[in-house]
């Protein structure tokens, strides 16, 4: 059984482990955009909502919460189809910092 909800897909985990090992300004921008593409699908969530396990780390990053927060609402496809954007961006802009 996985303890957290993002475990059951390997390919969000990927991305949500890049995330949240990334810099602060990484990690907002990524948040910004999976709050936006979210929201763009009409999926909303009530602020200042979240599971317990989120509750206890919330104020590290409030914003990147409540993006997963936001990835989490979004309807399994969706919520793939945004976690390989977010890998393909991690991908390339290591392959330009290498350049």
């Amino acid at each position: 059984m996985n303890k957290r909800w993002y475990d059951a897909d390997p390919v969000i985990t990927n991305a949500v482990n890049l995330i949240q090992n990334s810099d602060n300004e990484k990690k907002n921008l990524m948040a910004d955009f999976i709050i936006r593409e979210v929201q763009a699908l009409g999926v909303e969530i009530e602020k200042g909502v979240f599971d317990c396990f989120w509750q206890r780390r919330q104020e590290e990053n409030k914003k990147y919460f409540m993006a997963l927060e936001y990835l989490k609402a979004a309807e399994k496809e969706a919520g793939r189809e945004l976690a390989f954007k977010i890998i393909s961006t991690f991908k390339d802009d290591k392959n330009t910092t290498q350049t």
